[in-house]
């Protein structure tokens, strides 16, 4: 429960570098994740290349981050059904709690159901247009500290009847 409440997003990263070893714990605890009918519809790209980073950064005001991360990874959905936003959602929380696990910083950067941001992702990454682009994910070690989540709002909970 820890990594529940200490998660939380992370738009500055110190200039040190996440092992292969971690990423594959992050993608793992991702690839754990619950998915409709078990059709497991991710696929990841993990860019570490600055180049990349900083035009990934460019695609909208909210992902000037990107460019400062260690590694920011590519949330992708190939094999659709009705709820690969879902199962991508739950996907993501896993590798959010696994990241801070592990002590590394993350943001969740949304990307559909904006066509836009995702033939700019395409473009810049080369992902076919049968595959959808989901979000990226920002990593990196934290250069900023977050106070913890200690939150519960009795007004957004109803028992038994709206």
């Amino acid at each position: 429960m820890q990594e529940i409440y200490v998660r939380r997003s992370i738009r500055k990263y110190l200039d040190k570098e996440i092992s292969d070893e971690d990423i594959k714990k992050i993608l793992k605890a991702g690839m754990n994740a619950p998915t409709a009918r078990n059709l497991k519809p991710y696929e990841f790209v993990v860019v570490r290349n600055k180049e990349t980073l900083s035009k990934l950064s460019e695609m909208k005001k909210n992902a000037y981050f990107a460019k400062d991360s260690n590694v920011t990874i590519v949330l992708l959905a190939k094999e659709l059904s009705d709820y690969w936003q879902q199962d991508l959602g739950a996907v993501s929380e896993n590798m959010l709690l696994e990241a801070t696990r592990l002590g590394i910083g993350s943001c969740w950067v949304g990307i559909t159901p904006n066509q836009d941001y995702e033939n700019y992702v395409r473009g810049v990454l080369g992902i076919p247009q049968e595959v959808r682009v989901f979000s990226l994910m920002t990593l990196g070690y934290p250069g900023e500290v977050k106070q913890p989540n200690d939150n519960y709002y009795e007004e957004k909970v109803h028992y038994e009847k709206y």
